[in-house]
């Protein structure tokens, strides 16, 4: 996501350097994000050394979803940074206070996550340690802000943060149905994509419950709770289909320009969608 994170701060006039270990990789990665950023702001490579991070305001990582890795790259960038600048991690479920056990100054950290594609989505969680500065977070929301998304603070240091613990608890039930041959994955998709995705655009889970009839809602909940996905264990539909390459809607694999083309067009109704929930007072 490197590219997409750095056009998205280029956007704001930022300087943005993409550091990396493979000069080939950077480079590409770097041609790639001026592309998204359409010629905005200064978009530049650079290798991960001393000189790349002595006068950085922010680092924002973005390398494999692994403790013992992204720790190593955080003890060995902190010395190179100045005392005031933020470090930041774009952990999509790991808690930052294990990240930050090996820094120095845990209180410079937090998360930054952005959702993927992060040059077109709407929203950034913007994530605090037990040790997170206030004025860390007040930076992170101020730059969200000025990228033109919505930040999302988290108030809890625990796993997924917001949306990948809904978007995990949505998958494990789509699993859970397609187990119990309840409907195949395809109308499962279209439940969502065709049915509940517009209704959330207008209006999130908690606020649909509210236009629901709250009182139905806690009555459905008492009738259904209880057959829900509820382990902890990975779905076998999801570990097999994993390790075979079989794909849930084979469409995808031979129509993925396409699908980000239409992911795009979606992303960007549901934007305008937004601003007019927001004129509402949501």
């Amino acid at each position: 996501m490197a590219p997409e994170i750095a056009a998205c701060l280029a956007v704001t006039g930022t300087s943005v350097a993409i550091a990396g270990r493979d000069p080939g990789r950077t480079d590409a990665a770097v041609d790639t994000a001026r592309g998204l950023a359409d010629g905005r702001g200064e978009i530049t490579a650079a290798p991960i050394a001393p000189g790349t991070f002595a006068d950085a305001a922010l680092v924002a990582e973005s390398i494999v979803e692994d403790l013992a890795t992204k720790r190593e790259l955080y003890a060995a960038i902190e010395p190179w940074c100045p005392a005031e600048a933020v470090i930041a991690t774009n952990t999509s479920s790991l808690r930052i206070a294990d990240l930050a056990a090996v820094l120095d100054r845990p209180g410079r950290f937090a998360g930054l996550h952005f959702l993927k594609p992060a040059h077109l989505t709407g929203v950034v969680e913007v994530i605090p340690g037990p040790a997170t500065d206030a004025a860390a977070v007040e930076v992170l929301r101020g730059l969200a802000e000025q990228m033109g998304k919505a930040p999302l603070v988290v108030r809890a240091d625990e796993p997924g943060f917001i949306w990948n613990r809904i978007q995990f608890a949505v998958l494990r039930e789509c699993l859970h149905m397609l187990e119990l041959g309840i409907a195949d994955a395809a109308d499962i998709d279209a439940a969502v994509s065709d049915g509940l995705a517009p209704r959330w655009v207008a209006a999130g889970p908690l606020a649909t419950a509210d236009l629901g009839g709250l009182r139905t809602f806690s009555l459905v909940s008492a009738q259904l709770n209880p057959h829900l996905a509820a382990g902890g264990d990975v779905s076998p539909e999801l570990t097999a289909r994993a390790e075979s390459g079989e794909a849930f809607a084979a469409w995808t694999q031979v129509a993925g320009p396409a699908v980000g083309a239409l992911r795009r067009e979606a992303l960007r109704g549901g934007r305008e969608i937004a601003a007019m929930r927001k004129a509402l007072g949501g």
